[in-house]
């Protein structure tokens, strides 16, 4: 009985609109420092891969610069949440790298 091909690892990625000044001003240039840092080695540690639009991967990381400077953790910045602090005091599920960005080894 042949074998099913495996599904498609996560969906196309959506496109965003360029990221503004207004966006980079809402965290500190520290935080988005470090982050860019830690994306970086991340993915080369992991064999993971940074998104092929650099202004999604710079989406992610201001996202995550911004939840520092909030939350004092880099929450995932690409999903939903009722209440972040909650979500960061109780669960490191979301906590970047999140789960998504483990499994299918992108950031989607």
């Amino acid at each position: 009985m042949p074998s099913e091909p495996p599904p498609d690892p996560a969906p196309a990625p959506q496109p965003v609109d360029d990221v503004t000044d207004d966006d980079r001003m809402q965290a500190s240039e520290k935080n988005i420092e470090k982050m860019w840092k830690f994306a970086t080695k991340f993915a080369e540690k992991s064999g993971s891969f940074l998104h092929p639009q650099r202004e999604i991967t710079e989406f992610l990381v201001i996202g995550l610069a911004k939840h520092i400077d909030e939350l004092g953790k880099p929450l995932c910045p690409c999903n939903f949440y009722e209440d972040k602090q909650k979500e960061v005091d109780e669960s490191n599920f979301w906590i970047c790298p999140c789960e998504e960005m483990q499994k299918w080894k992108y950031c989607h």
